[in-house]
């Protein structure tokens, strides 16, 4: 279960998109949900080629707008969930800023839209998530901006459906465990997807016949057995393709999946995927959010 959700904010109304998500999640896990800027200071400039020039009005403006920012957001927020809201309002560089914080403060969840737009200075939502990716110790629910899972009663589960993609390393198996974290005691499906490169299932086709070496009966199905519960079912779809994303893609939507966890990085087997950069692809093309599980917690 989660106790303390962080949402950064930018300024901007595309970023506050991620709200859609993580005041959902703070009603079922009875979370605390902080919203977080970053105030980078506004750096020197020069004028004709002189001497670099700081102008301290002007960043001071800057502090002044984002901590309104922040309190009128909580305040709106606050209406609209049940959940203890807070605020916190940081000096310094924005991704090891965030990502410490964090760390220190025992955040459970890190929830954020991809992209924002213009709101304060040099807050751009994409580049923070690619670099939260990198350095986060905490999973990150990341989404788009687009589509959201639909309505839920006040409390229950968010997502209901989750897909998987696995490489057969136990780094990339660390986002089944995230997933099922974030589903809580919820009733809910889950798909663990393996994409089999066309010349590795050539291969092990060319061999004799002996069932350790089929991913289905060595792999899949003995991992989907040990989590499976009452209240969690576990299937499993292997499909071969020279296009992993694509086929991730489609895996998803044949299951009507409403998330996609993934593990930020993975070892690569027999075939396989390299997930780290089939991580990266899914962020940005997925039509769902992409819960990513940082590999230090695979």
């Amino acid at each position: 279960m989660y106790r303390n959700i962080l949402v950064p904010v930018d300024g901007s109304k595309l970023g506050e998109r991620a709200l859609v998500l993580a005041v959902p999640l703070a009603d079922q896990h009875n979370a605390t949900l902080t919203l977080l800027s970053v105030h980078e200071p506004i750096a020197d400039f020069t004028l004709g080629g002189g001497a670099p020039v700081r102008d301290p009005a002007l960043d001071n403006e800057w502090r002044k707008e984002h901590r309104e920012y922040l309190t009128k957001l909580a305040k709106r927020v606050s209406r609209r969930t049940t959940a203890p809201v807070k605020t916190e309002f940081l000096d310094g560089r924005t991704v090891p800023t965030i990502a410490k914080y964090a760390d220190e403060q025992g955040v459970d969840l890190i929830v954020m839209c991809t992209h924002g737009r213009g709101g304060f200075q040099r807050f751009w939502l994409g580049s923070v998530a690619d670099g939260l990716a990198r350095v986060s110790k905490v999973p990150l629910l990341l989404a788009r901006g687009g589509r959201a899972p639909g309505s839920r009663m006040v409390g229950a589960s968010l997502f209901r459906r989750v897909m998987i993609p696995l490489d057969g390393s136990e780094r990339a198996e660390g986002a089944l465990l995230a997933a099922k974290t974030l589903l809580g005691d919820a009733h809910a499906a889950i798909t663990l997807a393996h994409v089999v490169h066309p010349m590795s299932a050539a291969a092990v086709a060319n061999l004799a016949p002996r069932p350790e070496l089929d991913p289905t009966v060595s792999y899949l199905e003995p991992l989907a057995a040990k989590h499976r519960s009452g209240s969690l079912v576990i299937n499993h779809d292997m499909r071969t393709s020279g296009n992993v994303v694509r086929t991730l893609l489609e895996i998803a939507d044949a299951h009507d999946a409403e998330l996609i966890a993934i593990s930020s990085q993975g070892l690569g087997g027999l075939q396989r995927m390299v997930v780290g950069s089939v991580a990266d692809k899914l962020v940005r093309t997925a039509r769902v959010p992409v819960l990513l599980a940082p590999s230090a917690t695979a």
